[in-house]
C-alpha cells in the first residue's frame, strides 16, 4: 500500500466565533506536524431549491468573506491552506465526502458554547460527522462567554 507524503488536516468553517477558533488550532497543528491544512465552507442548498441553479450574489460573497478570513487567519498563523466553497443540503454528509475524496487524516471542528447542555447536540452537523467520518475528528468548544469581566 502507498503511503501519503504528508498529514493532511481539514476544518470546516462557517464564519462563527467557535469556527475561527477551531481553524487557528487546525492551524497550529498543521504548522507543527508540517500537514497539509484544507477548509471547507459548505454553502447549504434548501430543499425547494435545486441544486444547481446559483447561489445568490449576497450567499456568494459571505461565502467568500469567510474563505478570506480564514487565509488571513492562516498567513498570520503562518501556515498554508488550501480553502474552498461547496453548495450542498446539509453540511455533515458535504464535509465526510470531502474528508474522504481528499483522504483527510484529521477533522478539526467548532462548536459554540452551550451551558448546560452537551456541546455535540443530537441531530447537528457536529454529531452527523461524528458517527459518520472515517478519520480522527478534534471538537473545540468556544469558552464561556465573559461575565463582566468577573475572574475565579
Amino acid at each position: 500500500m502507498l503511503r501519503k507524503s504528508r498529514y493532511r488536516i481539514l476544518a470546516p468553517v462557517n464564519g462563527s466565533p467557535a469556527s475561527e477558533q477551531s481553524f487557528r488550532w487546525a492551524c497550529q497543528l498543521a504548522r507543527n506536524s508540517r500537514a497539509d491544512l484544507h477548509a471547507i465552507y459548505v454553502f447549504e442548498i434548501p430543499m425547494e431549491v435545486p441544486l444547481g441553479t446559483g447561489q445568490s450574489r449576497s450567499d456568494l460573497m459571505a461565502g467568500e468573506r469567510i474563505l478570506k478570513a480564514v487565509e488571513q487567519i492562516a498567513d498570520s498563523e503562518h501556515c498554508k491552506v488550501n480553502a474552498t466553497m461547496v453548495e450542498a443540503r446539509n453540511a455533515g454528509p458535504a464535509i465526510v465526502v470531502d474528508s474522504i475524496d481528499r483522504d483527510i487524516d484529521l477533522l478539526v471542528i467548532g462548536v459554540p458554547f452551550q451551558p448546560w447542555t452537551s456541546p455535540v447536540q443530537k441531530g447537528s452537523t457536529t454529531d452527523y460527522i461524528l458517527k459518520n467520518s472515517r478519520c480522527q475528528v478534534i471538537v473545540t468548544r468556544a469558552p464561556a462567554p465573559d461575565e463582566g469581566g468577573k475572574q475565579d
